[in-house]
This record gives structure tokens, C-alpha cells and sequence, in this order.
């Protein structure tokens, strides 16, 4: 998706949510939508969420919907779901790359999964360089139990949707099936917070994909 002539947002809190975002650290607003819906909606209907923030560097022999190809594969082979996904394009110094903030289940897979798949796609040759990131409060990954948790993951994945460093040309960011689905309902919706009065009392719910019982 193009971010050419997209609105940039330039607040400090997102639906009552702390962001890295001011004045000086304009974001785009498309990127922060679709990462609200990816944290606070649970798209994928994960059982026991969990986020991570993966950094790529594709080789020739990659596309970014091959790369997408490649983590839906092996997870639905592996245990039998997709994970959610938003991924964006980033140029610097460094040259072009992308940022991932990934969403896979608990109960399934943990970051062992995530280290197979990616150290086994360097080795066929379609990754230059990666690194998967969990945060530094919990090595393999961040919960998604509690808001927040959702907050905490939201607030440091909106490194995503800074407007710096994001290439002139082929400006662009991708989401998994499910999440660009939740995300274009979310929209028709009016954009509602996808906050329930009752969460923080839900332990490690399981968040539905109907987003009308989140509207407050």
C-alpha cells in the first residue's frame, strides 16, 4: 500500500494509547490504524497472543509476498493457523529494509519457531540479514494478555509508522489476510477504540474478530 499523500499524525496518544509520536516524530497515520487493529482487535483469533519485532533484509531471491508465502506456510503446515502480520519498507544509511511486528500463539509456537524459519530462509539464500527482537522485559516475546501489555507492544511498535527513513519511491506496507480484513471493517465502522470496559478483568482472553463488541 502506497503511503504517498497519506495523512501524518503527529500526537502523542492514539485512541487514548501512548505513542512514540510528537511534533518532531511525525508518523503515518495508515501504519498506526493498522497496528491498533493488529494489537487490540486480535485478527487472527489467537489463543494465547504474543509479539515480536522482526527486522529483514530480503536478498533478489525475495519479495516481500514470498516472504509473507514463507511464514504462512510454515506456520499453517507446522500448527495449522496463520499468523497476523503488518509489515513495513524502510530506507536509510543502511539501505532498503523491511520491519515486521508479528503476532503468533502461544500455545502453539514460541520464538524457537520464528529463529528455524528465518536462519533456514538466510540459508537458501533469501535473506541477507535478520533479527528478531523481543523486548527487554521478556526475552521470548511480548504478552498480549492484559491492555496493558497491548499498550506497552502498541507503544513500541509504532517505531513502525515513523515517517523518517521511509523511501521516496515504493512507499508502501503489507498486512496478513486477516488483519488488512479486521482492518477495512474497522474502517467502515467508523474507527471505534477497540477497548471493552471490562478488559482489564479478562485474564488472557481470547479476543473475537467481531468488532462490534469492542466499540465503546
Amino acid at each position: 500500500m502506497n503511503l504517498n499523500n497519506r495523512i501524518l499524525f503527529n500526537q502523542n496518544r492514539y485512541k487514548e494509547s501512548i505513542i512514540k509520536c510528537d511534533s518532531k516524530r511525525p508518523t503515518h497515520e495508515n501504519i498506526l490504524e493498522a497496528l491498533y487493529v493488529l494489537i487490540y482487535s486480535n485478527p487472527g483469533n489467537l489463543k494465547s497472543p504474543r509479539g515480536f519485532h522482526i527486522r529483514t533484509r530480503f536478498t533478489d531471491s525475495m519479495t516481500l509476498s514470498q516472504y509473507s508465502a514463507h511464514i504462512n506456510n510454515f506456520y499453517k503446515a507446522k500448527s495449522g493457523y496463520c499468523p497476523t502480520r503488518i509489515t513495513v519498507c524502510e530506507n536509510d544509511e543502511t539501505g532498503v529494509h523491511h520491519h515486521h511486528a508479528i503476532v503468533i500463539d502461544d500455545t502453539k509456537d514460541r520464538i524457537y519457531s520464528l529463529r528455524h524459519l528465518h536462519a533456514k530462509l538466510k540459508k537458501l539464500g533469501k535473506l541477507a540479514d535478520y533479527s528478531i527482537i523481543a523486548p527487554r522485559h521478556d526475552r521470548y516475546g511480548h504478552s498480549l494478555a492484559t491492555l496493558s501489555d497491548k499498550d506497552s507492544y502498541f507503544k513500541w511498535m509504532t517505531y513502525l509508522a515513523k515517517s523518517r527513513s521511509k523511501p521516496d519511491k515504493h512507499q508502501m506496507w503489507s498486512g496478513s489476510r486477516a488483519l488488512t480484513s479486521a482492518l477495512a471493517n474497522w474502517r467502515k465502522g467508523g474507527k471505534p477504540r477497540l477497548l471493552p470496559p471490562d478488559f482489564e478483568q479478562r485474564s488472557r482472553s481470547t479476543l473475537p474478530c467481531d468488532l462490534s463488541s469492542f466499540i465503546s
